[in-house]
C-alpha cells in the first residue's frame, strides 16, 4: 500500500481539548507549583466530514478541562509531586486516556482516582509511565510527530483521517476514535510508517 504523507490541510483548533493494544515496541511530563497537566499535546482534529456533533466536542472539551484542572489543584499530587509530574489527559467519546510520566505509583492510582469521579467519564485508560518527566526537546519531537501522523492519516485514500485523534508521548503514538477494525488496522500501519515513531497504541472503540 502506497502511503502519501502530506497534504495541504486547513485544521480547527480542537474542541476537547476501548481497547488498548501496542502495535509497536516505545508516554511525556507535569509542573506547577508542582503539577501541570495539559491536553494540549493534542493538538487539532478536523471537524469537518466526522459523524460526532458539536455537543460531543464541547462535552469532551468540559470533561477534558475538569479532569485537568482537578489533577493540577489537587493537594495530594502537589505536596508530593514538586516538580517531577507530567500528565496529559485526552478525552474522546467520553472516553478518557492519560499519558505521561510521574516518579511514584500511588500517583498514578492518585490520578486515575480523579479521573474516574466524574459521572461523564465512561472509561479511563491509564497509560502513565512511572519515569522522570520528559525533556522540552522530546516534548517537542511529540508534537512534530503527532502532526506528522495525522497529516497521514488525513492524506489517506483508504480511510477517513478525521475520525482518528492522535497524541504522542515520548515517541509513543496513541490513536483514538470509533472506527471499524480494518480502519484500526490501516490507522496503525499509517502511523507506524511515520520516521521516528517508536510505538503505536490503538485506543479504538469499534463498530
Amino acid at each position: 500500500m502506497k502511503l502519501k504523507l502530506y497534504r495541504k490541510l486547513i485544521f480547527v483548533p480542537l474542541l476537547a481539548p476501548l481497547i488498548v493494544s501496542p502495535i509497536i515496541g516505545g508516554c511525556a511530563s507535569v509542573p506547577a507549583a508542582a503539577v501541570i497537566v495539559s491536553g494540549a499535546t493534542v493538538g487539532y482534529v478536523m471537524i469537518q466530514s466526522n459523524k460526532r456533533t458539536f455537543k460531543e466536542y464541547w462535552n469532551d472539551n468540559q470533561l477534558d478541562r475538569a479532569i485537568t484542572r482537578a489533577i493540577k489543584n489537587d493537594q495530594q499530587l502537589i505536596t508530593a509531586a514538586q516538580d517531577v509530574i507530567h500528565v496529559n489527559v485526552a478525552v474522546f467519546n467520553e472516553i478518557v486516556l492519560l499519558t505521561g510520566e510521574v516518579p511514584l505509583q500511588n500517583q498514578i492510582a492518585r490520578m486515575i482516582d480523579i479521573a474516574n469521579s466524574f459521572s461523564a467519564s465512561r472509561q479511563v485508560i491509564n497509560r502513565i509511565e512511572l519515569a522522570g518527566k520528559s525533556n522540552l526537546n522530546s516534548r517537542v519531537n511529540d508534537t512534530l510527530l503527532t502532526t506528522q501522523v495525522r497529516a497521514a492519516l488525513l492524506d489517506s485514500e483508504y480511510l477517513d483521517g478525521h475520525k482518528i485523534k492522535v497524541v504522542t508521548e515520548r515517541a509513543n503514538v496513541y490513536l483514538l476514535g470509533t472506527v471499524t477494525r480494518e480502519e484500526a488496522d490501516i490507522a496503525a500501519q499509517i502511523a507506524r510508517s511515520i520516521s521516528g515513531v517508536v510505538r503505536v497504541v490503538k485506543v479504538f472503540e469499534y463498530l
